[in-house]
């Protein structure tokens, strides 16, 4: 549903980092991707796969973390110095990498848990209560038939 994202971006003069797994971007356009780039929106390092990296050695997660960023480099060379760590489960070992890299590992103050509840009325109604400038919201990618 990138065009349909990209249009509300559009509508609403907004901009987003999408922290991509270096497994998803088999599924998707690299024409549609180039569109978001060339709407000004960033794809960042979210690792291989959207599981918790916290248990893997120092080695195992810059393995990751390099091949990630090497796919995503296929789409441009203009990827932020921002790392998100799926489920937010962060390590000393993954801190250690993020930091000989000069990376910013980023957490959000805004989750709907849209992961789980697929009620997207309730959703937006919950993360408008709580978004306040500045804030870092957390919202993954509709798919059709997945968070619709």
């Amino acid at each position: 549903m990138i065009n349909e994202v990209r249009e509300l971006f559009d509508k609403y003069n907004s901009k987003a980092t999408f922290f991509v797994t270096g497994s998803h971007c088999n599924y998707n356009l690299f024409s549609d991707v180039q569109l978001l780039l060339n709407d000004k929106h960033e794809i960042a390092n979210h690792s291989m796969y959207d599981w918790p990296y916290n248990k893997y050695s120092k080695e195992e997660f810059k393995y990751d973390f390099e091949q990630t960023n090497s796919i995503l480099n296929e789409f441009t060379n203009d990827i932020p110095n921002w790392y998100r760590a799926p489920h937010a489960k962060l390590s000393k070992e993954m801190q250690e990498v993020l930091d000989e890299k000069d990376y910013t590992h980023i957490v959000c103050d805004v989750f709907a848990n849209d992961t789980s509840i697929p009620d997207s009325n309730w959703i937006s109604k919950f993360i408008l209560k709580r978004t306040k400038p500045g804030s870092i919201l957390l919202i993954h990618m509709p798919e059709r038939g997945v968070r619709e």
